[in-house]
């Protein structure tokens, strides 16, 4: 396959290549990451291989898995890379942390932090994600003033100078859930009666949050009607609220896209119901916080982006 002296015209951009595939885990998430085709990334493996005596590669039923030979070259290369990168840090920040501490909700936890698998983020960072529930939001200013977190996630900016707030995700669309064999599962859409007439599960993230969906904003001003829902159960778990209502008669709103996760990927026994159609929903944003004198900002910015990718692709 090789030669003595190939290295002589070796394109060093296969570098880049070998890393993206190994560290992406195949060649259609590595072209992502680079931009490039799948069969560009085929190409330069070929390439790549053509400089070796013994197999990079070896197909399976999974895709190319990477030998024991393409393992040690990108623990190499990674070395080399990581030295490159140096170059372009001043010395003095060089050695930073790679902690990244979190503050937010369950819901940041396990709807954004834990989609982040398919990254290698967690190779790079060491994420820390800790409770912001009953933390008032100037306790939440202060911490990232003074630098005991990084990052705050929540449904609120947090105004101050030097403090960067970037949305991050806006819920626009709400469903009523309720367990599987609950028969309002039944209808496509819940009227007034049966809505105001069921038992609620309602979310409600910390003592110094309020109901993440408010009674008084469900209908217009105008509206002769304003009912009030009957609350059978309240939590600052969003896993709790649709634990209770998939083993109960209680029914939750949710905005859809969380309704969907935990149905689909958390597999809970949940339906979802259309909601009345003469109420009406406020967006509920999500916002990313963090102080733009950190040292770090460079390495939150980069996860902010990501959780703002992630979100876009989730309708």
């Amino acid at each position: 396959m090789g030669s003595k002296g190939a290295n002589k015209h070796f394109d060093y951009n296969l570098i880049k290549v070998l890393d993206a595939v190994i560290s992406a885990g195949n060649a259609t998430k590595a072209s992502k990451r680079l931009s490039v085709t799948p069969a560009a990334i085929s190409l330069a493996l070929s390439r790549l291989q053509s400089f070796y005596q013994q197999e990079l590669f070896v197909r399976s039923k999974d895709g190319l898995v990477p030998t024991a030979k393409a393992i040690e070259i990108h623990q190499a290369f990674r070395q080399a890379m990581a030295l490159v990168n140096d170059t372009f840090v001043p010395e003095e920040t060089s050695t930073r942390s790679q902690k990244i501490t979190v503050l937010g909700s369950e819901i940041a936890e396990n709807y954004y932090l834990s989609q982040l698998y398919e990254d290698d983020i967690f190779e790079r960072f060491s994420l820390r994600h800790f409770s912001a529930r009953n933390i008032h939001k100037d306790t939440l200013k202060e911490h990232l003033i003074v630098g005991d977190c990084d990052l705050v996630i929540s449904p609120d900016t947090i105004i101050e100078p030097g403090i960067e707030n970037q949305l991050i995700d806006s819920f626009k669309n709400f469903v009523c859930i309720c367990s599987a064999d609950n028969l309002l599962g039944e209808l496509s859409q819940l009227t007034l009666h049966s809505f105001y007439s069921a038992r609620h599960a309602v979310y409600q993230s910390g003592l110094f949050s309020p109901i993440m969906i408010n009674d008084d904003d469900l209908h217009e001003k105008n509206d002769e009607y304003k009912g009030y829902r009957v609350k059978g159960y309240r939590s600052d778990s969003i896993s709790g609220i649709i634990s209770i209502v998939e083993r109960t008669s209680l029914i939750a709103i949710l905005p859809l896209k969380l309704a969907l996760f935990y149905k689909n990927q958390r597999r809970y026994a949940i339906k979802m119901v259309q909601p009345p159609p003469q109420l009406v929903f406020k967006p509920l944003n999500v916002y990313a916080s963090w102080n733009n004198k950190s040292s770090k900002k460079q390495d939150v910015k980069e996860l902010v982006d990501m959780l703002h990718t992630l979100s876009s692709f989730r309708r």
